[in-house]
């Protein structure tokens, strides 16, 4: 009987940071929610030799709570062997340097074989700190993924 006892009350501990837990998602996604707006604040093309023709485009953008990410939109559908990356650089602020790409989590992953977008995580900011967008494209020629072609978006905020 007392093993019953310690069962049901270990449940009902269980249940009570399932109830927590349930109570912190709605204010997340309600959160998510209010924050609208998003938009392009700046942007770069993806420059093969830093030449024309522009092979898609990496954007900083931010949402109405000064969240900020990079986003890449390559022209046409990644091919075999290729993928593509966006990073987002923070400058200043306790994560100073600090660089997230699509990889990272929170992200969506690099844009691969018929894909053609990929954003980071966001990232929250705030007075005096600013952001960079770079943009990075690989082709894999046998011996491993390599930079083809990089651009960046200036420094905003």
């Amino acid at each position: 009987m007392k093993t019953l006892g310690i069962l049901l009350s270990t449940a009902g501990l269980a249940g009570v940071g399932v109830l927590t837990f349930a109570a912190a998602a709605p204010a997340q996604a309600a959160e998510a929610a209010t924050c609208s707006g998003a938009r392009s604040i700046a942007s770069a093309p993806m420059l093969r030799d830093h030449k024309p023709p522009s092979w898609g485009t990496v954007r900083l953008v931010r949402d109405s709570c000064s969240q900020y990410w990079a986003e890449i939109s390559m022209a046409s559908p990644v091919v075999a062997n290729a993928k593509a990356n966006a990073f987002v650089v923070q400058y200043g602020g306790g994560n100073d340097g600090r660089v997230l790409s699509c990889d990272s989590s929170g992200g969506n992953g690099s844009v691969i074989q018929g894909q053609r977008t990929c954003r980071t995580p966001k990232v929250k900011g705030g007075s005096g700190i600013t952001f960079a967008a770079i943009g990075r494209e690989y082709h894999n020629y046998g011996g491993g993924y390599e930079e083809i072609s990089e651009n960046a978006t200036k420094r905003t905020r």
